[in-house]
């Protein structure tokens, strides 16, 4: 039986860490009664994770075959619970790379389209609140926790509901340990200087001065 938090979490995360960690390998064959078995729960818990990993692209669900476990290239690799997978039992290192690019890619362009969006940049509100924080902060935990929001902030500023909607995957790069110890993401003084450069060119309309204070920020986390 399943103990600790709830049955249904503790299931999602025992079998999706095993497909992306490998210990379930592609093309692996499961049944429904044969998890109500392994794991003690009701069928009713088991078929509500087998749709969440389905939807994720890690399983196949067949009424003759059962639950067959996919290939990487099937996965959503955009989805948080596979990238946290990814990052906790999976090719850590590869996730990081990508996350790494990915931010390279979308935030200047992102700031970029905050700065040049018609009217007042209402979504500046959280960042600069984001910015006081960090520069209040007293520890990484805290100056962490004001990125993330100033980050979240920015996407949305932006005007465009796809970028936003790639918000948990900066907060996923943001929030991994391993990224801040080894990229120095500490409550710096060119940290929140170069934070508050984006949030100024953003209020002043100038799309190339945030772009450029954008990939600053970006690639002191990927250098």
């Amino acid at each position: 039986m399943i103990a600790g938090g709830s049955a249904y979490g503790q299931v999602l995360e025992r079998v999706g860490a095993a497909i992306v960690s490998g210990e379930w390998a592609a093309g692996r064959v499961a049944t429904v009664d044969g998890l109500v078995a392994e794991t003690g729960v009701s069928r009713t818990i088991v078929r509500e994770v087998s749709r969440e990993l389905v939807a994720a692209g890690l399983l196949a669900a067949s009424p003759r075959i059962g639950l067959r476990v996919l290939p990487r290239e099937a996965w959503d690799l955009l989805d948080r619970r596979v990238v946290r997978w990814r990052l906790r039992v999976g090719d850590r290192e590869q996730q990081l790379r990508e996350l790494r690019q990915l931010r390279a890619a979308v935030e200047p362009e992102a700031a970029a389209l905050a700065a040049a969006a018609d009217g007042p940049a209402e979504g500046l509100a959280p960042a600069a609140a984001a910015l006081e924080a960090a520069r209040l902060a007293a520890d990484d935990t805290a100056f962490l926790d004001a990125d993330r929001a100033f980050h979240r902030a920015l996407l949305a500023a932006a005007g465009n509901a796809m970028l936003r909607g790639l918000g948990a995957l900066v907060d996923a790069a943001l929030e991994d340990r391993a990224l801040v110890a080894l990229h120095g993401r500490t409550a710096s003084a060119e940290d929140v200087a170069l934070h508050a450069e984006v949030a100024d060119a953003v209020a002043a309309g100038d799309p190339a001065r945030a772009r450029t204070a954008m990939r600053s920020i970006v690639d002191r986390a990927v250098g």
